[in-house]
């Protein structure tokens, strides 16, 4: 069940600190100072993968968020920061602006969340390695494929942020750690790809996993990665095995489109629309600066109402640009832009009848510049429950959808195009096309599929990185101050840069 695994995450949970990757990997491996525990309770490399899950859920440390939508979002053509002020949680504007700054400690924190992420994943393979005469064949096979696929999911992250970055993949590395140098951006899709490769051969269908299991990993999941990576890669040797992996997913019976507006109901979660969902829940001790199971994505990007709203207190941030109300508009996508984007003075939830008030201009209770919300992660009064288990800002109920089915049938079009089969492109890209209430085309172009991308994963946190990868810059993005040739990639952290003696380099927007 659901619970039983953010249960269990919530126990495998550790708060960041203040020490930095390097500090962090330093230390010597577990698997080598509990290898007579592991010999005794196999079921404690169980712990270990949720333990290498966990990084996933922490947003907030210090006194910043790192949600996955400031990097996707705002930092494209699709956001604006938003907020109750200009200034509020300035650093976000430094992202929208492209003003960064490699000794903020936004980046030190996502640097550090997903090492912890490989760090876990590396702990279960080698504790697997020391206990594997004690460990069933089945057992040991499900084990080694989710830490293969969460070591590249970990991995994947830090590519698309910051490029090439240092491998660590034996106990030897850690010793060595201030001596690893980054490695190249194709070295490092070259061992994230091998990771998923790796992992889809045990792992199983995500229907032949019990309800135990949800929200972890399958082998549609490790599939789906392994072709947006080979896309993200732009390693076209990757692209026949990707196309194959993506069409096995979309034949495998799994998976299947349903109603757009459904998608973000909490009855809905983990669905058959769904690919991978970051799990998300209430907890009784999740507060400030405390990681646990609860999101603050809900919070963040919901209708700044104010705390005596009839439907709830939001921040307002993540404000969907004009430009994409224009495009749905022109694409007479009403289905899509109506879940999407928030008017001022409309209905949302006709079932909480409450009409939302959205400032056309920046006011002095909402930095709105540009007259419109965002719905996929407004929850509706209906689906909120009362706080009394925590602070409730850092409580929101809604999973994050980080894979979902149209995204992976949309990059099997890409991929048909680009590997010259036209006319299997038009089967999955019209899929999603035609259930969004638009007529279908038969022989799609990569720009429309780009274009089908944006208008069907807006505000998902995936613009920013789908814009780098296929070159789409816009001329917002260009007046926004982004630079072509410095800010395709995020700063490198000065902290690990100065704490491996300029070993590591940073990259031209450090």
């Amino acid at each position: 069940m659901k619970n039983r695994f953010k249960a269990l995450v919530a126990g495998a949970l550790i708060g960041l600190g203040a020490s930095s990757c390097s500090n962090f990997l330093e230390r010597e491996p577990l698997a080598r100072e509990t290898t007579k525990v592991f010999l005794s309770d196999p079921a404690n490399i169980d712990r270990m993968l949720i333990a290498a899950y966990s990084p996933m859920l922490w947003s907030f440390s210090q006194t910043q968020f790192y949600p996955y939508f400031i990097f996707g979002d705002i930092a494209s053509d699709d956001g604006s920061k938003g907020g109750g002020f200009e200034g509020d949680l300035d650093y976000m504007t430094t992202i929208q602006k492209f003003q960064w700054n490699a000794s903020d400690p936004m980046f030190e924190l996502v640097w550090q969340k997903h090492f912890a992420g490989v760090f876990r994943a590396n702990n279960v393979l080698f504790a697997l390695e020391a206990s594997k005469e004690k460990i069933a064949e089945d057992d040991y096979n499900q084990a080694y494929s989710e830490a293969r696929f969460l070591r590249g999911w970990h991995y994947f992250q830090l590519v698309k942020m910051f490029g090439g970055v240092p491998i660590i993949a034996t106990e030897d590395d850690y010793t060595n750690i201030k001596n690893i140098s980054r490695a190249t951006e194709k070295d490092t899709y070259d061992f994230i790809l091998n990771d998923f490769r790796e992992a889809q051969v045990n792992l199983k269908l995500k229907g032949e996993y019990d309800a135990t299991y949800l929200g972890r990993a399958t082998k549609g999941m490790a599939q789906s990665y392994f072709a947006k990576a080979a896309l993200y890669s732009n390693e076209t040797g990757y692209y026949d095995e990707a196309y194959n992996f993506a069409k096995e997913v979309s034949g495998s019976g799994q998976y299947a489109l349903i109603e757009f507006e459904k998608i973000w109901r909490l009855e809905n979660e983990n669905g058959a629309y769904s690919i991978f969902e970051v799990q998300f829940e209430p907890s009784a001790f999740h507060n400030w600066n405390i990681q646990s199971t609860g999101s603050y994505t809900n919070m963040m990007t919901s209708i700044r109402a104010g705390s005596d709203s009839e439907f709830g207190e939001g921040w307002g941030f993540n404000i969907p640009n004009k430009e994409l109300d224009v495009l749905f508009r022109e694409a007479g996508d009403d289905i899509r832009r109506e879940q999407t984007l928030v008017y001022d003075g409309e209905v949302v939830y006709p079932e909480d009848g409450f009409e939302m008030e959205v400032p056309s201009s920046p006011s002095d209770t909402w930095y709105n510049t540009e007259g419109l919300g965002q719905q996929k992660y407004f929850l509706p009064l209906s689906e909120q429950t009362p706080s009394s288990i925590g602070d409730h800002r850092c409580n929101g109920h809604s999973n994050y959808r980080m894979f979902r089915y149209a995204d992976l049938l949309l990059f099997q079009a890409e991929l048909a195009i680009k590997l010259g089969k036209a006319g299997e492109a038009a089967t999955p890209f019209n899929a999603v096309r035609t259930r969004a209430g638009l007529s279908s085309i038969g022989a799609p172009t990569l720009e429309q599929v780009y274009a089908e991308r944006r208008l069907e994963l807006a505000m998902e946190g995936h613009r920013f990185f789908d814009q780098v990868r296929t070159g789409q810059i816009t001329q917002r993005l260009l007046d926004e101050g982004f630079k072509k040739g410095v800010h395709e990639k995020f700063p490198i952290p000065q902290s690990e840069i100065d704490l491996t003696d300029g070993v590591i380099e940073g990259n031209p927007s450090n």
